[in-house]
């Protein structure tokens, strides 16, 4: 994917430089970022390199001659309130970096009538499910396990797909974009879906995420071809080289999700009624001519959590090998 160009041009010289270098600190930033602290610079500078996404300061905005400046104009505004509305978007500016990054890739998807391109890689995009027909197995635990020890190594990202996934208060962040908005976006036609996905992902422990839907009632909302949507635009427009799907029971069009996958764990455990849950989900795979899954699915008995992250840092490793 070519990488874009994003410019900032603030007379504060130490925001500016500190800005750039931690936008282009990231490894394999989806935009350059350079940093101005004259409009003259920054001119000049347009006339070999236009910038797609250029943010202003509002004493810099107000010196800008129309159609000067080619690319989309963000003004970073030094008030949180802005009594008169400008005529380009706005960020407040003493915020952190990430968050302006954010949302200024949100304004910009939103707004660039093209895509952005396709992302090249040595290869396609590795798809691994975590389902179990049971709860309260770990399933979740495996995930962010296996996958923090894979993005140590290889670009990726989380996906959980639970009606009730925990994460709005195990790890709360300040804005309120979720995968929602992110299968909206697709559902409009919209192009530039890589810009839009990094205004939305955010970390854990270094595992890029996507925020999961608030409620069941978003889940039940995204049909089987919108999953569909979401896999087929990662494949082509994002950078990531492993996928992590947390499956819940209740998402639709699971048996398509899981037939996509190129790996499949499941943790169980012994008692009479997991196998029983286990078995009927067996019966159900033979009713839709789908026993093939099986031979791709790894059935899990950990019996505690060292046991657990052991195995993920061992898998890990086996994957990021590969």
């Amino acid at each position: 994917m070519k990488r874009k160009e994003l410019a900032i041009c603030d007379k504060e010289q130490d925001y500016t430089l500190r800005f750039a270098e931690y936008a282009n600190g990231h490894r394999e930033p989806l935009f350059t970022v350079h940093g101005f602290t004259s409009l003259e610079e920054l001119i000049e500078d347009e006339k070999e390199r236009p910038a797609d996404i250029l943010l202003l300061s509002q004493a810099m905005l107000d010196e800008v001659q129309k159609n000067e400046l080619a690319g989309q104009i963000i003004c970073l505004t030094e008030e949180e309130y802005q009594e008169e509305e400008l005529e380009c978007p706005m960020i407040y500016k003493y915020q952190s970096c990430p968050q302006i990054l954010r949302k200024a890739f949100s304004i910009y998807a939103e707004r660039v009538p093209q895509s952005l391109g396709a992302a090249v890689k040595l290869g396609s995009l590795r798809r691994i499910g975590i389902f179990s027909p049971l709860g309260r197995v770990g399933k979740t635990s495996l995930a962010l396990a296996l996958g923090r020890e894979l993005t140590k190594q290889k670009r990726t990202l989380y996906l959980n797909m639970e009606e009730f996934s925990g994460f709005p208060a195990l790890y709360p962040h300040e804005e309120g974009f979720t995968l929602s908005e992110l299968m909206y976006f697709l559902k409009q036609g919209k192009k530039a879906f890589a810009c839009k996905l990094e205004s939305i992902v955010r970390q854990i422990g270094g595992l890029d995420y996507l925020p999961p839907v608030r409620s069941p009632l978003e889940l039940w909302d995204i049909q089987g071809e919108d999953w569909a949507r979401l896999l087929a635009a990662l494949e082509k427009e994002s950078r990531y080289e492993f996928l992590l799907m947390d499956l819940g029971s209740s998402v639709k069009g699971l048996f398509e999700l899981l037939e996509a996958c190129d790996k499949i764990y499941m943790p169980l455990t012994r008692d009479e009624t997991a196998q029983g849950k286990l078995k009927q989900y067996e019966d159900t795979l033979e009713l839709l001519g789908l026993e093939e899954l099986s031979a791709r699915t790894e059935k899990l008995f950990l019996t505690d959590i060292t046991e657990l992250e052991a195995y993920a840092k061992a898998e890990g490793r086996r994957w990021a090998g590969e």
